[in-house]
């Protein structure tokens, strides 16, 4: 009898225990400039991401460093936590403290292209209930230029 209690709580744990898929970069919405200066300007954006999980999370903690066409523009923090819904697009307020120096160097280049890569790099922490975990966030790809440039606020 104690066999079969076992192996009936295996087939309820073990999917439980399956690795989750990635969440995935959707794109940025609703940037706004923030403090403007020569060597500093913060910029406020949602990053939109898509959870293909049947579980949701919060997530805690997020920061990293972001590139557009491999030019450093700056390091990007999560500004509040965040509840991830399970299967469904979120967005993650961020503040970002851009580089204007190797920005404004470069700016004709990006405005002129059709698309442009952006790159992030960073961690997040996330977690449900009393579990949390750490994990890298990336994102390498292209994006719009008129899509990046339509969402500027000011």
């Amino acid at each position: 009898m104690k066999p079969f209690f076992v192996i009936i709580l295996l087939a309820f744990l073990l999917p439980s225990c399956m690795r989750y898929q990635d969440i995935k970069f959707v794109g940025v919405e609703n940037v706004k400039m923030g403090k403007i200066g020569m060597n500093e300007t913060t910029m406020e954006m949602n990053l939109v991401f898509n959870n293909p999980n049947k579980l949701g999370a919060m997530l805690n903690n997020a920061g990293g460093k972001a590139w557009i066409q491999d030019i450093y523009i700056g390091d990007f923090l999560l500004n509040e936590n965040v509840k991830i819904p399970a299967r469904s697009d979120f967005s993650v307020p961020v503040r970002l403290k851009v580089n204007m120096k190797d920005l404004l160097a470069n700016s004709l280049s990006l405005i002129t292209r059709d698309s442009v890569n952006i790159k992030l790099d960073g961690n997040a922490r996330l977690s449900k209930g009393s579990i949390i975990k750490n994990f890298p966030l990336r994102y390498s790809g292209k994006k719009a230029s008129s899509d990046l440039l339509g969402q500027f606020k000011f």
